[in-house]
């Protein structure tokens, strides 16, 4: 099947593809986790002026009523120049938390602020390194009259270190019923969180946090008291298909890179392209892309669907096949570049470091199959997508 984009999303992936190619560059990556800066304001607000930051939003929360096609195409862009900007933690997860679940006043507050570059948003909700996602919590949010008491730890928060505003998950019982999972809304400054930012494999900065009775009132609650795990659920695929679609454009990279050292590099009196074996080797790296592209596609298309088990099946057959072949991907092109392909002398090593980060973010490969696997029996939280309470109305 012949995957194609129609001429606006084309005229939209190359207006962004000449604004990054300007914008971003290795060394200027390189400079950014050298200094410690978890993002850059200026390259955060020229992807605002594109758009790029309102295209997943349904168009009634103020977005531009994109889904996950457009995703996926900004994703791809972004892999290929290595954007640090979190677009993931930001827009997909905790902006779509918001999008899902949030009041008419949430949505007006919130959203236009992402949309426009003006204001950052992280989603708070692991709480262990191995965490895979089926992990149940331990932040509890307590009611103290009418307000609510937070406490607990969460981890490896994307966007963390620059974000304005957490959407924290906490485990929360109304009497007389059993426990579920609430998001709440919090200030990233708050003196009741503390916390510290580290940068992983790849140089992007990560937080943990530390809530010491943090207290919120009830106009923070995001959604329905006890009903947010369905909206987790929800995002967190949209997030796992966005990342493979952005380890997608790192492989195009990749295999562009290795394909054009092997038409430079000489030995033998010939270039290492005219090796036969080297071109088998070349071609099993395209083929795992393309089979990548495809399983990207459908997640991409199937995602943002409102049935449950499509969407799994779709997202989890992605992720696993993305985990395989990227690192496949890399290691056939440290290979083929030789000694050189261990050095930072080249771009490559920033590329792998970024696939190898990419490979543990949202479960792993046997995590995956075992996911698609039971996508049947998994049990869904139908009463998730209903509208909050109308007496939260203020943030």
């Amino acid at each position: 099947m012949k995957f194609s984009f129609t001429d606006e999303q084309t005229m939209f992936k190359d207006g962004l593809d000449r604004f990054l190619e300007k914008n971003c560059s290795i060394s200027a990556r390189r400079q950014m986790i050298e200094s410690k800066e978890a993002s850059s304001e200026h390259l955060w607000t020229g992807l605002a002026s594109l758009g790029v930051l309102g295209v997943p939003m349904s168009e009634s929360s103020g977005g531009f009523g994109g889904a996950g096609v457009e995703a996926m195409i900004v994703m791809q862009q972004l892999g290929k120049h290595l954007v640090l900007e979190p677009y993931i933690p930001s827009v997909i997860l905790a902006g779509g938390l918001v999008d899902l679940c949030g009041t008419d006043f949430q949505k007006k507050v919130l959203i236009p602020e992402l949309v426009a570059g003006e204001g950052k948003l992280a989603f708070a909700h692991t709480e262990q390194l191995n965490d895979e996602g089926d992990t149940p919590l331990s932040t509890t949010a307590t009611q103290s009259g009418n307000k609510w008491v937070l406490n607990g730890e969460k981890k490896l928060i994307l966007g963390g270190a620059a974000t304005d505003r957490f959407i924290i998950s906490a485990k929360t019982q109304e009497s007389g019923q059993d426990s579920g999972v609430t998001l709440f809304i919090a200030e990233s400054l708050d003196e009741s969180i503390t916390g510290k930012a580290y940068p992983l494999i790849d140089g992007s900065r990560v937080l943990d946090i530390q809530l010491n009775d943090l207290e919120l009132g009830p106009e923070s609650v995001l959604g329905t008291i006890g009903k947010g795990q369905g909206f987790i659920d929800c995002v967190y695929d949209r997030a796992t298909a966005a990342v493979c679609a952005e380890a997608l454009g790192v492989m195009e990279v990749v295999h562009e890179m290795t394909m054009d050292y092997l038409r430079t590099r000489r030995q033998f009196g010939s270039a290492l392209s005219q090796f036969q074996v080297l071109q088998h080797r070349a071609v099993d790296m395209f083929i795992n892309i393309e089979e990548v592209r495809s399983l990207v596609m459908n997640a991409a298309a199937k995602g943002w669907s409102d049935d449950p088990k499509e969407r799994i099946r779709s997202v989890s057959a992605a992720k696993a096949l993305t985990n395989r072949a990227s690192r496949h991907v890399a290691q056939e092109a440290i290979q083929l570049h030789g000694g050189m392909g261990m050095t930072q002398e080249l771009p490559l090593a920033d590329y792998v470091r970024r696939l190898l980060s990419i490979d543990l973010m949202f479960g792993g490969e046997r995590f995956q199959r075992q996911r698609f696997a039971n996508a049947d029996t998994q049990k869904v939280d139908g009463a998730a997508f209903v509208s909050p309470k109308k007496r939260w109305k203020q943030i």
